[in-house]
């Protein structure tokens, strides 16, 4: 029997390791729509493009998920299916996804299918697929491992580090002089996913060193959920890679794992913006 992992593209992950013929992983992608141009967040997306393009262009920029009908249609394949999602209070991607869910279950009452609201993006969301994997070539039962998956899911933490202020500039969230003159001294923006899968700054950090060293004491005072750390950059792998030196520094047994934001986590995380799993 083949299990099927199903993600947004807010995972950050394109493919999937290590599961053989027993776990079959896909993504669906966003889509970003800035000023008249549509950029799909598959493996084909012009990162720095769209960047780019979010960056010269005054009016806000959209983001739409994946419909019902996206997350139904790879729900469909035979054998049971865990889906998951941006947090729910980000997007909409989790509802649609839960949408899908039941027209699927009301053809098929038996299909088995969960959905998990990763309450954050990147990273976590990661983390809680690799960890669906290795419960799934542990043998065990679907509902245990939808029960750990959404426990897991609300012990893991997420942290961030802002370089760029565009997008907060135009939602409003920051005034344009304070970011033009955060932006041109060098501080970085601090961050949390909370409680309740929302963003909230924390604080700000003038220079890498000083937000590599706010992000790790973060991390030391809220503790890790495991014995692993994920650190998705926006075309910023040296801070990424100084990061991971930092925290190895501090929790020599852990694992750190570096990797580029796909589409959508390089528009909310913008040109060198660091976000943290652990």
């Amino acid at each position: 029997m083949t299990w099927h992992l199903v993600a947004d593209s807010a995972c950050d992950l394109h493919t999937l390791e290590g599961g053989g013929d027993r776990v079959d992983f896909t993504t669906i992608p966003f889509t970003i729509r800035i000023g008249g141009t549509e950029y799909i967040d598959n493996e084909n997306i012009p990162v720095e493009e769209m960047i780019e393009a979010n960056e010269t262009h005054a009016e806000i920029a959209q983001t739409a998920c994946p419909s019902p009908e996206d997350w139904r249609e790879k729900f469909a394949a035979p054998g049971p299916v865990i889906a998951f999602t941006i947090s729910s209070a980000l997007s909409g991607s989790y509802n649609s996804a839960c949408a899908a869910k039941a027209m699927m279950q009301e053809e098929d009452p038996g299909k088995q299918i969960a959905v998990i609201d990763s309450k954050a993006t990147g990273p976590e969301e990661a983390m809680l697929i690799w960890k669906a994997r290795n419960l799934i070539l542990e043998g065990r039962e679907f509902d245990a491992i939808e029960r750990e998956l959404n426990e897991t899911a609300e012990k893991i933490h997420t942290s961030f580090a802002l370089a760029s202020y565009h997008n907060l500039i135009k939602n409003g969230r920051v005034s344009r002089l304070k970011g033009f003159i955060a932006g041109h001294l060098g501080f970085w923006g601090i961050g949390i996913g909370n409680e309740q899968g929302e963003i909230a700054m924390r604080g700000r950090a003038r220079g890498s060193r000083s937000m590599i060293r706010f992000l790790t004491e973060e991390l030391q005072k809220v503790g890790l959920a495991g014995k692993q750390i994920v650190i998705s950059h926006c075309m910023n792998e040296k801070d990424a890679r100084d990061l991971m030196s930092a925290l190895l520094a501090v929790f020599p047994d852990v694992k750190v794992l570096v990797q580029p934001t796909r589409g959508l986590d390089s528009f909310y995380a913008e040109r060198g913006g660091l976000i943290v799993g652990y």
